[in-house]
């Protein structure tokens, strides 16, 4: 393979070396890797023009290569390496000889620059010429199971993949579209899974609290310093009510005397500081020093929930209505039209602005079809469209209005919406996020439960209130308590005009005896064909769905 000092870097986390050219593809070798195993740390060969040198922020230490840049020294022929958050971030930097504005990437074009790590000419890169994209990316692959694996290796691997096949825009029928994108989905959940436990943090200190519920809460930083802490757990798309294994090294359950571990619930994410709230009554409050790891919980729930549908959809007749199973199989169907029994005769709704006239005509439109696509760029009023239908179809007697999103921002915005039109909205949050608070806690199921006040309550108040002050209740008690909650929450959400939840939320097992034959989506574009099903096969027979396909997914 090359040889040339100049032109290798080592990636620290794997130990291997790569060259910054990028023959045969649009990125350099390095990146390439650094990008596909979600590395960040890189070190110069000793025998480089830079010699042996850890790439790192001179004033944090931050190692992410991917945010680290270079600021000249005015009076001195030199470059300073700063992260740019410490650019953005500490003042004190600008009092110093450097001159902040004139900050630039370490990585440009999907490259090290070259003055840092040279690209080897284009003689000596067809001289040594890389394997496929495709075998690239196999190797990266293998690499996580077989750190010590090459491209011959690939030859021997008799890895067993169920075969995946390409979306379609029709299917013969549901199991057609079951065989296609239930592969799909179990791709996708394998690959999070393994990315999720491979986020693995040791040498982690903590600080202990005491929650609300009495029980011990564990804050700690992923980083040595806060702002790089920030910036690894948005990398690592770690969100409140995420679940965290927290383990004693081996020099932890020394001073401890035991081993110990205990998984939590992310309570909050505050300046790089992340808390979170241990379901054990014990916790090795006394150790105080870097002697904690920090393991990714993953749960696949979501997953699971897409699998049922896609199930659902292809055994059950009853899930959906004949025309809209024919309609989403991507199936001609003869245009039906619903007959309502409380025609629309002026789309004004009170609590909501007045609709211009493309507005109200969507909203006479819909109520009347089966199955309605509705699209927007931003600023066009979708949201306030959607509460303007939701108000309507309630108002048609054909029962409940499940109404959902993506996203819980995008479900809480609609919430509010729809609430401000008088209709019952009761919103269905995962236990999970229940301690997440937001502009619409009193429509949440949770919080509606805890302001409950009537006498045929009092025992459920009564186990509540020892629950939260002892933290855990004995067996007897919490079993009585979870049936008690149950029939309440069942009580709450059927005396609701419309429930809003998240796609992922329509399949809670609280709503699992449920039947919406008014389904809603919003930001439908921005769900995946399974996710959206979850809502849909809960008896829809009326489909709308709100969204902008030229808008771009979260990122």
């Amino acid at each position: 393979g090359l040889y040339d000092p100049a032109c290798v870097v080592k990636c620290v986390e794997s130990q291997k070396w790569f060259c910054n050219s990028a023959y045969g593809s649009s990125a350099s070798h390095i990146i390439s890797h650094l990008v596909r195993a979600k590395h960040h740390k890189v070190k110069l060969h000793a025998e480089s023009p830079l010699g042996e040198t850890l790439l790192e922020c001179y004033n944090c230490g931050n190692t992410n290569c991917f945010v680290l840049g270079f600021v000249p020294a005015k009076t001195e022929s030199v470059v300073v390496l700063l992260c740019r958050i410490c650019v953005e971030t500490v003042p004190a930097l600008k009092s110093l000889d450097w001159d902040l504005s004139e900050w630039v990437s370490l990585i440009a074009d999907k490259r090290f620059l070259p003055w840092l790590v040279r690209e080897p000419s284009e003689e000596v890169a067809k001289l040594h010429v890389p394997p496929p994209t495709a075998k690239q990316q196999q190797l990266e692959e293998l690499w996580k199971s077989k750190p010590e694996a090459t491209v011959d290796d690939l030859e021997h691997e008799q890895v067993e993949e169920e075969e995946v096949q390409s979306t379609l825009l029709a299917y013969s029928d549901g199991y057609h579209l079951q065989n296609v994108l239930a592969p799909l989905v179990k791709a996708e959940s394998e690959y999070d899974k393994k990315l999720r436990e491979a986020q693995r943090k040791e040498g982690i200190a903590v600080r202990w609290e005491k929650g609300l519920s009495k029980r011990h809460v564990a804050v700690f930083s992923l980083q040595k310093n806060l702002a790089a802490a920030a910036y690894e757990s948005s990398e690592l798309r770690l969100l409140v009510g995420d679940e965290l294994r927290l383990k004693l090294d081996a020099g932890g359950a020394r001073q401890h005397g035991r081993p110990w571990e205990a998984v939590g619930q992310v309570l909050r994410i505050t300046d790089g500081e992340i808390a979170i709230e241990l379901r054990s009554a014990n916790a090795p409050v006394e150790v105080s020093e870097p002697l904690f790891s920090v393991d990714f919980v993953w749960k696949g729930t979501s997953y699971e929930r897409m699998q049922t549908a896609l199930k659902t959809f292809a055994v059950d007749d009853t899930s959906v209505s004949g025309y809209l199973y024919h309609r989403l199989l991507g199936h001609d169907v003869e245009p039906q039209v619903i007959k309502v029994a409380n025609p629309v005769g002026s789309a004004r709704v009170p609590g909501l602005p007045d609709l211009n006239h493309s507005q109200q005509a969507a909203v006479k439109a819909v109520v009347q079809q089966p199955l309605s696509l509705i699209q927007g760029p931003p600023g066009t009023g979708k949201t306030v469209t959607s509460a303007a239908i939701v108000s309507h179809l309630a108002r048609q007697n054909a029962g409940q209005v499940l109404v959902v999103a993506p996203s819980n921002i995008a479900v809480d915005q609609l919430a509010e919406k729809i609430h401000a039109t008088g209709l019952k909205v009761v919103r269905l949050c995962a236990k999970s996020r229940e301690a997440v608070s937001s502009s619409i806690d009193h429509l949440s199921l949770h919080v509606m439960l805890r302001a409950i006040d009537t006498p045929e309550l009092e025992e459920l108040r009564k186990l509540q209130r020892l629950k939260d002050d002892q933290g855990e209740l004995v067996a007897a008690d919490e079993k009585r308590f979870r049936q008690l909650r149950a029939q309440t929450e069942r009580v709450l959400l059927q005396a609701a005009d419309v429930i809003c939840t998240t796609c992922v939320g329509a399949g809670d097992p609280r709503l699992a005896n449920f039947r919406f034959r008014q389904v809603l989506i919003d930001e439908a574009t921005q769900a995946t064909e399974p996710e959206s099903l979850i809502p849909i096969v809960l008896g829809a027979k009326q489909l709308v769905m709100v969204g902008d396909h030229q808008q771009l997914g979260p990122v």
